[in-house]
């Protein structure tokens, strides 16, 4: 595996740290993700809050298969740089990355700050429709299954 330069500058800017992979991290984290999207997929699709929060879980359990897949692991950036790096990895489209981003901050915003607003059902479609679109690609980038 070669990794991204990208990375190595966010390694030599203090972002990420190198990291020995840890043997088996990257199987699990996609388990995780295709767990979160069946638990979604078999929600009453009423259940908006869920189902985005589900796929929105499942999503960022790509972003860190992805991260242990190239041996990188974030440091005080966290999560947000994760999710800014992350997308180009497994071209994602730039709308997207724009939804991703969007649904980060409504997640942190809602996490840290205040109760989450109501999520309509073309959101929670949305972000379900993407992790099931990028699980095949984070498995075929990384070769775990």
């Amino acid at each position: 595996m070669t990794r991204p330069p990208e990375y190595d500058n966010l390694i030599k800017t203090k972002a990420f740290e190198a990291v020995a992979p840890t043997p088996g991290a990257v199987a699990g984290f996609l388990r995780n993700a295709a767990d979160y999207l069946v638990t979604a997929e078999g929600l009453d699709p009423e259940r908006h809050l869920q189902i985005f929060t589900l796929a929105y879980e499942g999503y960022f359990q790509l972003v860190q298969a992805t991260l242990e897949f190239y041996a990188v692991r974030t440091r005080d950036a966290g999560r947000n740089l994760a999710i800014q790096r992350v997308p180009t990895s497994l071209g994602v489209s730039a709308a997207e990355f724009a939804f991703i981003t969007k649904a980060h901050e409504r997640r942190n915003g809602t996490s840290y700050v205040s109760p989450f607003p109501p999520v309509s059902k073309a959101e929670a479609a949305a972000m379900l429709e993407i992790l099931r679109a990028y699980l095949p690609v984070a498995r075929a980038l990384t070769g775990a299954h």
